[in-house]
């Protein structure tokens, strides 16, 4: 063999292209596992905060509706999954049994109708005033109007918390998120005061950031845009 043979071939350098390439594929790889840890951070502080709002409810003294979050009105009312029959029928029970409580006052029939064909705003909230006006009294005055009325308030708390349990459990399980069946304020105290949401929180606020500045990073090279 001659001498040339014996020696080792030097490395050819990358084009320029080739390197361009080669950091491309780099920034797509590390957005893909951006993009998953993301989604997995997302998952786990979605619902966990649900998990806490959950134990948050069941401290309430009283719960007064759905939050209007339509996938827990669909529950309550048109689903109505099997596991939650009990807590569904013990509030319907309790909430005819109040019914026919107040209906067994004339004065009640006559401030509940007025109130249902009121025809603007203005005339709803006086005719509100005055319903409101008469639970009050028979509050006071009514033995038996207390201990139904907070039947009626346990019943419906239960079922929502039952509903909003079945909820996450759904979600859970088909690995996606959770309505947001919390109100703003009530999430910004949860994050607050729970260390591990917080913390959650920050890592998915980094990611976020990161995301976007490798983002913007790609998109110069990849597009050949100038920097800003």
């Amino acid at each position: 063999l001659t001498l040339y043979c014996l020696l080792p071939i030097a490395a050819q350098p990358l084009s320029k292209a080739d390197s361009l390439q080669i950091e491309i594929a780099q920034l797509e790889n590390a957005l893909t596992s951006i993009q998953t840890d993301l989604q997995e951070k997302t998952l786990q502080y979605n619902w966990e905060i649900t998990e806490k709002y959950i134990e948050y409810c069941k401290k309430l003294y009283k719960i007064t509706n759905f939050n209007r979050e339509p996938r827990l009105i669909q529950l309550a009312t048109t689903i109505k999954p099997e596991e939650l029959e009990p807590q569904r029928l013990a509030y319907e029970k309790a909430k005819k049994e109040l019914e026919a409580l107040l209906t067994s006052y004339p004065e009640y029939i006559t401030l509940d109708s007025l109130y249902k064909r009121a025809i603007n705003t203005e005339q709803k909230k006086d005719r509100k005033v005055a319903l409101d006006g008469f639970y009050q009294r028979i509050y006071n005055e009514d033995k038996a109007y207390r201990p139904l009325l907070e039947k009626k308030r346990k019943a419906f708390k239960e079922h929502y918390i039952a509903c909003a349990s079945y909820l996450l459990d759904e979600c859970k399980r088909n690995q996606e998120v959770v309505p947001e069946i919390y109100d703003y304020k009530t999430a910004r105290i949860l994050k607050e005061t729970d260390p591990k949401l917080h913390q959650l929180s920050i890592e998915i606020s980094t990611l976020e950031s990161l995301q976007r500045e490798t983002i913007r990073k790609y998109q110069r090279l990849k597009y050949n845009l100038k920097e800003d």
